[in-house]
């Protein structure tokens, strides 16, 4: 297989996260909302490479779903309950009268923190003053 199920210990990894791209995602249920930020394309690339074999073969080892190749890898930094999109897009539309209502919100898994089209210009601001790219450093890694 291309993948092996198991790996060795590796020293000294730099992974990045994308801020700016911070994204509001639900869950399968809809019973919990996760702010998280995505990990850079290269980070995402060797974490696929690296950890999601030995993940996936013990989440089918008991009986559970693998990581899904059209997933995005990211890190959760907070969870709520519920689905707050719709509340977030109604609060989005009060403020830029352009945009309208959608019966598919909610429906919606996941949506950017920060707008990026519209009016909404507090999105915009905030979004600039957040780094473009946090690298955190992996010293050891045991799989």
């Amino acid at each position: 297989s291309a993948h092996s199920t198991t790996c060795n210990s590796h020293k000294g990894k730099t992974i990045h996260l994308r801020p700016h791209n911070a994204t509001i995602f639900i869950n399968d249920n809809n019973t919990r909302s996760f702010l998280s930020i995505p990990i850079s394309d290269e980070s995402s690339r060797w974490m696929k490479r690296l950890l999601l074999p030995p993940i996936d073969a013990a989440m089918l080892r008991f009986g559970q779903k693998t990581y899904y190749d059209e997933g995005i890898m990211h890190v959760s930094i907070a969870s709520v309950k519920g689905n707050v999109i719709p509340t977030i897009l109604k609060q989005r539309r009060s403020r830029d009268l352009k945009q309208s209502a959608s019966e598919i919100e909610s429906k919606i898994k996941s949506i950017p923190l920060f707008q990026t089209q519209g009016c909404n210009t507090l999105s915009s601001d905030a979004r600039n003053d957040v780094p473009e790219s946090v690298p955190i450093r992996l010293d050891r890694l045991q799989c």
